[in-house]
Order: C-alpha cells, then sequence, then structure tokens
C-alpha cells in the first residue's frame, strides 16, 4: 500500500462502521449494482477511484491488475484486508482523486461508486481522471444523482441539511460534469427512482 503527499481526510471509526450500516442496503440492492458497473470494465489496468471500504473487490477479475485509491487511509486499510488471499492483482494508493500521481494515458477503465456525489464540486477529479485514461479509455460510475423533473427539484431543494449528515451530494448533474470535463458518448441507465444511474463515458483524448 503506498502513500502520496495529500491532505487524509481518515475516520477510524467510520470506517469500522461503514460496512456494518450499509450492510441491509448492499444485499437488497447495491451489490447487484456493483456487478453490473463491473460487467463492463475492460482490463487489463484498472483504477477504481474511491475504493472506500474495499466493497468492490468481490467483483475484481484475476484478469485486471487494479490501482485501488482512497483519500481516507483506514478506509483504505480495510480495502486492503479484504483483498488479502484473495487470487486478485491489486495495489492501494493513498491519494486524492483531485491530483493522482500517475502519469497520463495509464488506465484502460477507471471505476467509481458514490464518489463524486460526496465531492462538493466534482469537476477537478473527473479531469484527473480523464487525464490518466488511454485514448478510448472508458470512464464508468455509479453514482447518485440530480433527480429530474419536479419533484426531483423538491427534493433537490430539501436536501441540504441531509448533505450536512451524509456528504452526499444528491443535487450534482453528474452526466452534465462529466460532458464539461471532455468525456464523449455520456450515457446512463437508470437504477433506482431517478435518483441512482450507471453512468459510462468515453475518452477521446488523443493528444
Amino acid at each position: 500500500m503506498k502513500g502520496v503527499g495529500c491532505e487524509i481526510k481518515d475516520s477510524a471509526f467510520t470506517a469500522a462502521v461503514y460496512d456494518f450500516f450499509l450492510r441491509p442496503f448492499e444485499s437488497l440492492l447495491i451489490q447487484k449494482w456493483r456487478r453490473q458497473l463491473w460487467e463492463g470494465v475492460k482490463g487489463p489496468r484498472v483504477l477504481e477511484a474511491g475504493v472506500g471500504t474495499g466493497l468492490n473487490i468481490a467483483h475484481y477479475s484475476s484478469d485486471y491488475h487494479v490501482t485501488a485509491v482512497d483519500l481516507n487511509e483506514s478506509f483504505l486499510q480495510r480495502a486492503y484486508r479484504k483483498a488479502k488471499g484473495k487470487p486478485v492483482q491489486v495495489e492501494f494508493v493513498l491519494a486524492d482523486v483531485k491530483s493522482l500521481p500517475f502519469p497520463d494515458h495509464s488506465f484502460d477503465t477507471a471505476v467509481s461508486t458514490f464518489l463524486f456525489c460526496q465531492l462538493p464540486d466534482p469537476m477537478p477529479g473527473l479531469t484527473e481522471i480523464k487525464r490518466v485514461l488511454k485514448p478510448n479509455g472508458v470512464l464508468l460510475m455509479l453514482e447518485h444523482v440530480r433527480p429530474q423533473g419536479r419533484l426531483g427539484g423538491v427534493i433537490s431543494s430539501l436536501s441540504g441539511p441531509l448533505y450536512l449528515l451524509t456528504g452526499e451530494q444528491i443535487a450534482h448533474n453528474t452526466e452534465g460534469f462529466t460532458t464539461t470535463a471532455g468525456f464523449t458518448n455520456v450515457t446512463s441507465e437508470t437504477l433506482f427512482g431517478n435518483m441512482v444511474k450507471l453512468i459510462r463515458a468515453e475518452n477521446d483524448n488523443y493528444k
């Protein structure tokens, strides 16, 4: 497990209870969505941005070489323990998605789950991911997004206090941010109540 110079947002307590509180939702819905997300991954070089406690590790293929990044050291340590003994090739790196310590065009696919809904400004992270993706590389995201329609507007306007508790920014128009960051062929599939989407985007940067 590597570390790089960054501001570490760390909470050992949060890491310890995170999986416990998320378990019912994982069993009912999220594991199915994670599996669907990883079915679209193409290797061999894969970046998981915001690996968290390692809830995606069960879906890693032994054919991939995964670089798993997170800013929370306690989360990263838990992810490392989950990967131990499994037939996967994974390197854990303590780093900020807004400043990735990798050369341009390093990865075939980048994956994130519920990462950009936690960032007040997704643009720096999306721009960095685009930089480290190879030409024709693919970004796959499982995200809370801004709900559409009249009801969506009401939900967005009432969700401010929720952000203070959870850090979730469900008012984000994540597809719009992804297009603005320079990705092309941005498509999405609604998974739950128009608030959770599977988003796919391509990097056509040939520079």
